[in-house]
């Protein structure tokens, strides 16, 4: 989850149908993993390069198989992830190359992330060992 307060809004602009808000900077939720997706597409009328920080699956995986008019081609996928996630002490942002789901059709789902570099997290943390 991200979250923002007013005082740290750039900027807020009328769009057609709803608010863009632009931001100085964003809070990232400590426990979550979240993902940069960078492309190319339609922005406020114009072609170009877009980038979105995204802080769910669902939506990532919406917006490289069907598409969106702010991305219509997905050049890379980066995977934000929390430091229970990666063990590694501190949050990473690494390249994904594919995003897995394990339990097809169980709450909550459950998906596993491949890096670029062969690397593979879990969408849950593991439990402690005891």
């Amino acid at each position: 989850m991200f979250r923002t307060n007013e005082s740290q809004l750039q900027g807020k602009f009328k769009m057609s149908d709803e608010n863009l808000l632009l931001w100085k900077s964003v809070d990232l939720s400590h426990n979550q993993y979240s993902f940069l997706v960078e492309g190319v597409g339609f922005f406020d009328g114009a072609f170009g390069p877009n980038v979105r920080l995204i802080s769910d699956t669902e939506t990532v995986q919406t917006i490289c198989s069907s598409g969106d008019p702010e991305f219509l081609a997905v050049t890379k996928v980066y995977l934000i992830s929390p430091p229970w996630m990666n063990r590694q002490g501190e949050r990473l942002m690494e390249p994904i190359s594919e995003i897995r789901l394990t339990n097809p059709g169980k709450e909550p789902p459950i998906y596993e992330f491949v890096t670029v570099a062969g690397q593979t997290y879990t969408s849950v943390p593991e439990p402690s060992p005891k």
